[in-house]
C-alpha cells in the first residue's frame, strides 16, 4: 500500500523536474489561468509572476509537448551570466540605449531563430535556396549555431564582427544601397534577417522561449535598460511573423517585480495586451478550493494510481485548532513552489497512515529553515546590497517579536549601527517579496492583514504594524 512519502510532487527547479520526472509536466501540468494554451496558440507572449510562480513550467511544458509534435519546435534560452557590458558593443553607435538596444536584440533573437529553424522538420529546401546559402555564410563567419548566447553576444561586441557585416550583406538585395556607416551596415543587416525569416518557408512552427531573467540581475541600470528593450523588441517581431503568417512566436518569462522595475512608457499597454500573470492566491475563506490543492492532488494521482484527496486522506481535519489546509498555506506565498517544496519537507517526517501533528511541525520547521528563509535570500540578489538580510535577521533577533512597529524597528537599527537608509530600502523589497507583510486594526476592531501576494497593488506602509510571514517564524527561532 502507498503511503504519503511515495507520492512525488514535484521539484522546486523546473528543468530538474522536466528532466527526472517529465510525466509531472506532461500529465501532472495545471493550466492555470489557461496560460499554457494561450502561449501555445501565440495569442500571448509575456508571462509575469513571482519567483516559484511556475513560469519555467511553462517553458519546460512546452519543450516536452514539442517533442511529441514533428510539426512544431520549442527552443529555450536562458539568460544566465548575461554579459551585458558585451551586449551594450555590439551597436557601437552614438545613439541612446533606448535606440541600440533593440536592434543589438533583434540581430541575437533573429540568428537564433534561424539556427533553431535549420532543423525544422516541416521546411521546405527546395524553396528555401537563399536561406540556406545565408545560413552557409553566417556558418562560416563563425556565428552559428547559437547554442552558446554568451559567445554569440562577445563575438558580436568585436571590431572583427563590424569588418565582416559588409560581407554577410553581399547576399542582401539592398546591398548596393546601404551606407558605408557602421551604425546603417548594422541596422540593414538586422533587417536583411528579418527578410531571411520572413521568407523562410515551412509547414512547422517554432516558439522560442525566453528565461532567467532574474538570473542576471544586478543593481546596474544597463541590466534594466537593455531587459526593457528586449520586451520591446520581442513585441515587435511577434508582430512581424504575424502580419507575415509565420508560425514564429518569442515567449518571454518575466518576474512581475522586474518587470514593474524596467523604464519605459508603454509597460502598461503590453501588460494589457499581451501578457499573462500566474497568481495563485485565493480566498482563505475557502482554501479547499485553492488551485495549489487541485495541483497536489493531480500530481499524487499520477503516484498513487488513483483519485486521492491528500488533504483528507493523509493530514488531519486541524492544525493546531485550524484547517489544515489553511494552516499549510499559510506558511507559503500561495506559490507552486513554496507548497510543492511544504509538502516534500512534511514527507521526510511521515509514516504510515494519517500524520501526526509534531511529524507535520517537525517537516514545517524543516521547510522554514532548509527553503523558505534560503529562497527569501535569493529573491533579494540583485535588489539590495550584499548583507542587508543578515541585518534585518539580526535586528528581527534583537527584537525577538513576530510583529512589531517601524519605529520599534528603527531604534533597533540605530541601536545596532545599521544604516537607516539599507533598513528602509530593505524592508520595502522584503515587502515585496511577501517576506513581511503589515498589520492593522480596522474601525470593527479586528485584525487585518495584508501581504504583496495577496493584493499585488499593495505597498509597504510604515504607519502599520510590521508582521514577518509564518514562513520564516521556526528559520528566526521565533516560535
Amino acid at each position: 500500500m502507498k503511503e504519503f512519502a511515495d507520492i512525488q510532487f514535484g521539484k522546486a527547479r523546473a528543468e530538474l523536474e522536466a528532466a527526472r520526472f517529465p510525466e509531472l509536466l506532461e500529465k501532472g501540468y495545471l493550466d492555470h489561468r489557461n496560460a499554457f494554451k494561450k502561449l501555445e496558440n501565440g495569442e500571448f507572449y509575456l508571462v509575469l509572476g513571482s519567483k516559484g510562480s511556475g513560469k519555467s513550467a511553462i517553458g519546460e511544458k512546452l519543450r516536452l509537448d514539442a517533442e511529441r509534435d514533428s510539426q512544431r519546435a520549442v527552443s529555450l534560452v536562458h539568460l544566465e551570466d548575461f554579459p551585458f557590458k558585451s551586449f551594450s558593443k555590439i551597436f557601437s553607435g552614438e545613439s541612446e540605449a533606448e535606440s541600440k538596444y533593440p536592434a543589438s536584440w533583434s540581430w541575437i533573437l533573429l540568428l537564433t531563430i534561424i539556427d533553431k529553424l535549420r532543423s525544422d522538420p516541416g521546411a521546405r529546401d527546395s524553396v528555401n535556396i537563399d536561406y540556406n546559402n545565408a545560413i552557409c555564410e553566417l556558418e562560416s563567419l563563425g556565428f552559428l549555431p547559437t547554442t552558446d548566447i554568451k559567445k554569440l553576444i562577445i563575438q558580436s561586441s568585436k571590431t572583427s564582427f563590424k569588418a565582416s557585416i559588409p560581407k554577410i550583406l553581399e547576399y542582401s538585395r539592398e546591398s548596393s544601397s546601404v551606407g558605408s556607416g557602421a551604425d546603417l551596415q548594422f541596422l540593414a543587416l538586422v533587417d536583411y534577417l528579418k527578410e531571411l525569416v520572413t521568407s523562410y518557408s515551412t509547414e512547422g512552427g517554432l516558439i522560442l522561449v525566453i528565461d532567467g531573467l532574474d538570473d542576471v540581475l544586478t543593481k546596474r541600470e544597463v541590466q534594466y535598460q537593455a531587459l526593457a528593450a528586449l520586451i520591446f523588441e520581442v513585441d515587435r517581431l511577434n508582430m512581424l511573423f504575424f502580419r507575415k503568417k509565420k508560425r514564429i512566436h518569442i515567449v518571454v518569462l518575466c518576474r512581475t517585480d522586474l518587470y514593474e522595475r524596467l523604464p519605459g512608457p508603454n509597460k502598461n499597454k503590453l501588460r494589457q495586451d499581451s501578457s499573462i500573470e500566474l497568481s495563485w492566491y485565493h480566498d482563505p475563506n475557502s482554501p479547499g478550493a485553492s488551485k495549489l490543492i487541485e495541483l497536489a492532488n493531480l500530481r499524487a494521482r499520477l503516484s498513487l494510481d488513483e483519485e486521492v484527496d491528500v488533504f483528507d486522506k493523509y493530514f488531519p481535519k486541524k492544525i493546531n485548532e485550524k484547517n489544515a489546509i489553511h494552516f499549510l498555506l499559510d506558511h507559503t506565498r500561495h506559490t507552486p513552489r513554496d507548497f510543492i517544496n511544504l509538502l516534500n519537507n512534511i514527507q521526510d517526517f511521515s509514516g504510515g497512515g494519517k500524520l501526526s501533528r509534531d511529524s507535520i511541525l517537525s517537516g514545517l520547521r524543516q521547510y522554514s529553515i532548509d527553503y523558505f528563509e534560503p529562497e527569501i535570500r535569493d529573491e533579494l540578489v540583485g535588489y539590495v546590497e550584499p548583507g542587508s538580510f543578515d541585518a534585518f535577521c539580526l535586528l528581527v533577533g534583537s527584537i525577538r517579536q513576530r510583529e512589531f512597529s517601524y519605529e520599534r524597528f528603527i531604534r533597533c537599527a540605530e541601536e545596532e549601527s545599521v544604516p537607516v537608509e539599507q533598513v528602509n530600502h530593505a524592508l520595502n523589497v522584503l515587502y515585496g517579496c511577501g517576506a513581511i507583510g503589515n498589520k492593522w486594526r480596522t474601525p470593527s476592531g479586528s485584525n487585518r492583514y495584508e501581504f504583496k501576494y495577496r493584493n499585488k497593488n499593495a505597498s509597504f506602509d510604515k504607519s502599520k504594524s510590521i508582521v514577518l510571514h509564518r514562513g520564516l517564524w521556526k528559520a528566526l527561532n521565533l516560535v
